[in-house]
């Protein structure tokens, strides 16, 4: 068979069989666990830290270097969950339970290999204070395991670097397929599977060599599956060209379940039409979604109708009036 024909699901899987994917450790789990409730709790972040002493004093030697400048020595994962923030010492254990499960996969990596996926992740957490609705620890997460299917390989194959480095070899991932019939983004997706990484994190990894084509202006690109706000999504009033029928539907809905106010969401292929899928009703609805439609402003005559029709500054016309 020739080398760049793509393999079958079950050549692939022989293949991976060859790769020691190395799980992830307990330690790693359990803190991505916590880290994932409203309101993480510092002593159980720290005790689970604690409770793997090799990495807490990794932990502990690593922010006790010259990088974070603290004045003080830290002595205790607790008081590092502190000084720093659960988010930054939940990012510090991921890098180093990643680096070291690595090396006990294949080996030690060449000096200064994990200050490379660190300051990505870093400089990728740093950026959704720009960009809405990514959260910074799922950014750091992609920053640092984007590339992480390269010392597998390295360690599987003994001739990668010198392949992926030949002139002329093409893309990274072509020029790894055309040798290896897999590449170290396939492996890397893999990886974050079996470490609990979010469905999106690991397709991104997956993807993040396929930059060939480039959108025309204007058109818009889903990269996650879901459309809220909070995730990423992009809120685009449409009430000029609603269809009529729709607003029906939805103050029937609301009615329906004897709430004054609230948000109906429906699925539609196109505003303008009367095709729709009611699929949830929210009591609490953004108020701020529509501007600059006055839509907190009729909220509020909806609630005190006897002030609706007063003035803004009626005060004024009243005698010994103020301005209010």
């Amino acid at each position: 068979m020739p080398l760049n024909t793509p393999l079958s699901y079950e050549a692939t899987s022989q293949l991976l069989q060859s790769i020691r994917i190395p799980s992830a450790p307990a330690v790693f789990m359990d803190l991505h666990a916590l880290m994932q409730k409203d309101e993480p709790d510092i002593d159980a972040v720290a005790t689970t830290i604690a409770r793997d002493p090799g990495l807490a004093a990794l932990v502990l030697k690593t922010l006790n270097s010259p990088f974070f400048g603290l004045r003080n020595k830290v002595t205790s994962i607790r008081q590092a969950t502190i000084l720093l923030g659960l988010l930054n010492v939940s990012n510090i254990v991921a890098g180093l339970a990643l680096k070291r499960a690595m090396e006990d996969a294949g080996g030690p990596m060449p000096d200064h290999y994990w200050d490379s996926p660190v300051n990505i992740g870093m400089v990728a957490a740093r950026l959704t204070q720009y960009f809405g609705g990514v959260p910074p620890d799922e950014a750091y997460m992609l920053g640092l395991f984007h590339n992480v299917g390269m010392p597998l390989m390295m360690e599987r194959f003994p001739d990668f670097l010198h392949v992926v480095r030949e002139p002329g070899c093409g893309g990274v991932t072509a020029c790894e397929d055309r040798h290896y019939q897999t590449n170290h983004a396939v492996i890397g997706y893999y990886v974050s599977r079996s470490w609990g990484l979010p469905e999106h994190v690991g397709e991104l990894i997956l993807r993040h060599h396929d930059v060939e084509d480039v959108l025309p202006a204007g058109v818009v690109l889903a990269v996650q599956k879901t459309a809220n706000l909070h995730t990423g999504g992009t809120i685009h009033d449409v009430t000029a060209e609603l269809n009529p029928r729709l607003a029906e539907v939805a103050v029937a809905a609301a009615e329906a379940i004897g709430i004054p106010v609230t948000g109906i969401d429906l699925i539609v292929e196109d505003p303008a039409a009367d095709e729709y899928v009611v699929i949830e009703a929210n009591e609490r609805p953004g108020l701020a979604n529509h501007e600059p439609h006055p839509t907190a402003e009729r909220f509020i005559d909806l609630l005190f109708p006897a002030t609706s029709a007063l003035p803004r500054f009626a005060a004024h016309d009243q005698p010994g009036g103020t301005s209010t």
